[in-house]
């Protein structure tokens, strides 16, 4: 099972690899705010409604958007927003947690114990530049709560990952160049 999971992985890394050099020109030639300062920009907004889960950079018709998902834990409810390059929200929305959803939930709430802010825990995690934050979210698999993030260099994606737990990057995480 995870020899298919691994080839399944390879595939869709080699298949992503095709569209790096022109995901890494857009957002190296636009004049926009970069991702990190934009997801800075929510979790300061939004800092007394919730801790961001999500984070994530979309073209959507050569648009650039962010989709952005925080857990508002004292309403039990999760905030899903659409920011714009510049960083307004142009769309809000609220979603009830699924049940497959506990774990983004748990680690809300870690994050919260910890007093940590997602924004620098990417920066702790980033590659040296030049790098673009393409996504940024919290998971929890094997009894570890962590942040996976994902940047785009001039040699292509990068994954990299910190256990919320002990802070510490978590290298048999990290994939990439």
């Amino acid at each position: 099972m995870k020899y298919i999971l691994l080839s399944a992985t390879l595939f869709v890394s080699a298949f992503c690899q095709a569209n790096n050099p022109a995901i890494f020109n857009k957002l190296n030639t636009a004049k926009d705010p970069s991702a990190q300062s934009i997801l800075n920009k929510i979790e300061t907004k939004y800092a007394n409604q919730g801790v961001i889960v999500e984070f994530e950079l979309e073209f959507e018709k050569g648009v650039t958007v962010y989709e952005v998902t925080l857990f508002d834990e004292q309403n039990k409810r999760f905030i899903e927003l659409i920011v714009n390059a510049q960083g307004k929200v142009i769309e809000q929305e609220y979603e009830q947690p699924e049940l497959d959803e506990e774990d983004e939930v748990a680690a809300a709430k870690l994050m919260k114990q910890k007093n940590y802010r997602m924004h620098q825990l990417v920066k702790s995690i980033s590659p040296a530049p030049p790098y673009y934050l393409l996504e940024s979210q919290l998971e929890q698999d094997i009894g570890i709560t962590y942040l996976v993030a994902t940047f785009i260099t001039e040699k292509g994606r990068h994954k990299k990952a910190i256990d919320l737990a002990t802070g510490k990057n978590l290298p048999l995480l990290q994939w990439g160049n």
